[in-house]
C-alpha cells in the first residue's frame, strides 16, 4: 500500500510539473505570437512609410517634369510642396512659398476674395476652382485658374489637398476685349438711336445740338463738354459753346465775360496736335499744361482730364469737342473710336442747326432727312453687323471655343472700323468705299458676304443679264437699300435664307430680295426708319417699290428702275 501511494504521489508530482511546464510553454507561445504580431505591424508600418516616401519622391519628380504649376498641402490648406515650375514662375523658392506664404504672389485686389473662397473650399472638402492674378518673377501679373481637389481617407476625412494653377491670361483678354467691344457698339447704337429720335421729333435746331451734347456727356460720364471752332482766316480756335450743368451755354454767356476765348494754335499745346493730325488727343492733367484763361476757369470746376476730338465737314477740319472729366481718365482704341463717332454726330447737328437758320423750311427738312438717312445707313447698319458678330463671339466663348470667339471678334473690329470710315465718308459727302472700289454687282456681293460672315443666315446672290454702269446716285441708293433690307433680315426677321438678285433687263434694272423670316403687315404703321428710308430712296431715283409680306410668310421686296446708263 505504501509503495502504491508513493508511486501515486510521484506520478502526481510529475503531472504537476508537466502542467506547470505546459503553462509556461503556452505563455511563451502567446508572447511569441504577440511579438510576431507586433513585428508584423511594425514591418507594415515601415513598409507603408517607405512606400509613402517613395511615392512622394516619385510625385515630386513627376510634378517637376510636368509643364504646369502644381502644389499639395495639408488638411488645413497650408502648402507643403510647390513644384519647380511654380517656383520658377513666381521667383520664390519652395521654402519661401510654403505654409501660407504663397499668398504673397496673389494680386492684392484678388487676395481677399481668394482667401474667403479657399476657406469655404476647405470646409466643404470638395473639389473647386477660382480665378486670380498671380505675380510673375518679373513683377507682371497674369490671370490663372486655380483648381484644387482633396485626398480623403476611408472615413471621408481630408488627408491632403492637391492643386494646379493654369494660365488663362489669353482667355481673359478675349473676354475683356469682347466686353469692351460690346460696350462700344452698344454705346454707339444707343447714342445713334437717341439722335435719330431727336432728328425726327425735335423742331428746334439749337435744342437738337443740346440733346446730342447731353447724350455724349452721359455716354462718357463726363462733367461737361466744350465745342471749339477753327477760324481759317486767323488760324485761331475759339470756344463756340459748352454743355454745362445740363444746358448749352454759348460763348456770349456772362460766365465767359472778360476771358480771352480765342487760342493761337501755334502757341498752345495740345491744340495744334489735334488739328495737325486730325486725331483725338488726351490731356491727362490740365494742371500740367501752360496756363490760359479758359484753363483757369476749368480748375475751380474740378476738371482734370480733357479729351479733344476733331470734327469735320465735307472733309475739312472745322473744330473739336473737349470732353471734360473731374478725375484722371485713360481711353483705349474703342473709347477713342466711340468719341470720334459721336463727335461726327455733333458736327452733323451743328451743321444742321446752321442750315436751319439759312435755308427754307423745306430745304431744312430735306437736309435733316438726308443726315438721318446717312447716319442710319452707315453707323446703324454697320453696328448691326458688329453686334451680330459680338453675340456670336460671346456664344463661342461660353462654349469654350476661344479661337472661334477670336475670329468673330476680329470680324467685329473690321466691321466697326469700316462703319466708322463710312460715317466719315458720309460726313464728307462721298460715295460708299465699296462702290469706289467696284461696280454695283461687286459691291453688293462684298457687302452681303461681310454682313453674313459667321452668322447662321444663308444668302444666295445672283446677277442676271449683262451688267452695266448706272448713274452714281442710282448705284449708291440701290447699295444702301440692299444693306437696309439685309440688316432687317438679320436683326428682325429671324430669317434663315435670303435670296438676292440684281437683274439687268433691256429697259430696266431690278433688285429683288426675298427672305423666309417671320414677315410683317406692310399696311400697318411702323415707327421704324427703315421702310420709310427705302421708299424715299426709291422715289429719289425714280423707281418703283413693291413689298409683299405677311406674318410668318417671309418678305419679298422688288425695286424696279428705268434703265439709264451712267
Amino acid at each position: 500500500m505504501d509503495t502504491g501511494r508513493e508511486i501515486a504521489d510521484g506520478a502526481g508530482a510529475k503531472l504537476k510539473l508537466l502542467e506547470e511546464e505546459l503553462a509556461r510553454s503556452r505563455s511563451d507561445l502567446d508572447a511569441s505570437r504577440k511579438l510576431s504580431a507586433r513585428l508584423t505591424e511594425e514591418n507594415e508600418t515601415l513598409r507603408s512609410y517607405t512606400d509613402r516616401r517613395h511615392w512622394e519622391a516619385s510625385f515630386r519628380l513627376a510634378t517637376d517634369t510636368t509643364p504646369g504649376l502644381i502644389w499639395f498641402g495639408g488638411a488645413d490648406g497650408s502648402v507643403e510642396f510647390l513644384n519647380s515650375q511654380w517656383c520658377a514662375y513666381t521667383g520664390l523658392t519652395m521654402e519661401e512659398g510654403l505654409g501660407w506664404n504663397w499668398a504673397s504672389v496673389i494680386h492684392p485686389e484678388d487676395l481677399p476674395g481668394l482667401a474667403e473662397h479657399w476657406g469655404e473650399i476647405i470646409k466643404s472638402a470638395r473639389p473647386d476652382e477660382h480665378e486670380a492674378r498671380m505675380r510673375r518673377s518679373d513683377g507682371a501679373y497674369r490671370w490663372f485658374l486655380l483648381r484644387c481637389a482633396p485626398l480623403l481617407d476611408e472615413s471621408g476625412t481630408v488627408i491632403r489637398w492637391y492643386g494646379t494653377n493654369t494660365d488663362i491670361e489669353e482667355r481673359k483678354r478675349v473676354e475683356q476685349a469682347l466686353s469692351a467691344s460690346e460696350n462700344l457698339s452698344r454705346g454707339q447704337v444707343e447714342a445713334l438711336k437717341s439722335t435719330l429720335e431727336a432728328l425726327a421729333m425735335e423742331p428746334a435746331a439749337d435744342k437738337l445740338v443740346e440733346h446730342v451734347l447731353r447724350i455724349i456727356t452721359e455716354q462718357f460720364g463726363a462733367h461737361s463738354i466744350s465745342v471749339w471752332r477753327l477760324d481759317p482766316g486767323s488760324g485761331m480756335i475759339g470756344i463756340e459753346m459748352a454743355f454745362e450743368e445740363g444746358r448749352v451755354v454759348t460763348s456770349a454767356d456772362p460766365r465767359f465775360a472778360g476771358m480771352d476765348k480765342w487760342l493761337p494754335m501755334e502757341e498752345r499745346w495740345p491744340w495744334p496736335e489735334v488739328f495737325r493730325t486730325s486725331k483725338p488727343s488726351l490731356i491727362e492733367d490740365i494742371r500740367t499744361v501752360p496756363a490760359f484763361a479758359l484753363r483757369d476757369r476749368l480748375l475751380p470746376m474740378g476738371i482734370i482730364t480733357v479729351l479733344l476730338v476733331p470734327m469735320f465737314v465735307a472733309g475739312q477740319l472745322e473744330g473739336a469737342i473737349g470732353l471734360r472729366f473731374v478725375e484722371k481718365r485713360m481711353f483705349g482704341t474703342e473709347g477713342m473710336d466711340l468719341a470720334q463717332a459721336l463727335a461726327n454726330q455733333v458736327m452733323l447737328t451743328i451743321q444742321f442747326a446752321r442750315l436751319s437758320a439759312q435755308t427754307r423750311e423745306t430745304a431744312v427738312i430735306a437736309e435733316r432727312n438726308r443726315i438721318a438717312r446717312d447716319i442710319h445707313d452707315t453707323l446703324a447698319q454697320g453696328l448691326t453687323g458688329v453686334i451680330v458678330q459680338l453675340e456670336a463671339a460671346e456664344d463661342a466663348n461660353l462654349r469654350g471655343l476661344s479661337r472661334e470667339a477670336g475670329e468673330h471678334l476680329d470680324r467685329a473690329r473690321r466691321l466697326a472700323r469700316e462703319s466708322l470710315n463710312e460715317a466719315r465718308r458720309s460726313v464728307h459727302a462721298l460715295r460708299p468705299q465699296a462702290l469706289d472700289d467696284s461696280n454695283l454687282s461687286g459691291a453688293l456681293a462684298e457687302l452681303f458676304t461681310k454682313m453674313t460672315a459667321g452668322t447662321s443666315l444663308k444668302l444666295e446672290f445672283a446677277v442676271l443679264g449683262a451688267p452695266r454702269s448706272l448713274p452714281p446716285d442710282t448705284e449708291e441708293n440701290l447699295f444702301r437699300i440692299g444693306q437696309e433690307i439685309l440688316t432687317n433680315a438679320l436683326r428682325h426677321a429671324q430669317a434663315k435664307l435670303v435670296t438676292a438678285k440684281l437683274i439687268f433687263l433691256p429697259g430696266e434694272v431690278c433688285l429683288d430680295l426675298i427672305d423666309d423670316g417671320r414677315g410683317f403687315d406692310p399696311s400697318s404703321k411702323s415707327d421704324g426708319y427703315g421702310l420709310l428710308g427705302i421708299r424715299e430712296r426709291v422715289e429719289r431715283i425714280g423707281g418703283q417699290l413693291v413689298v409683299e409680306s405677311s406674318p410668318a410668310k417671309g418678305t419679298a421686296v422688288r425695286i424696279t428702275l428705268p434703265s439709264q446708263e451712267a
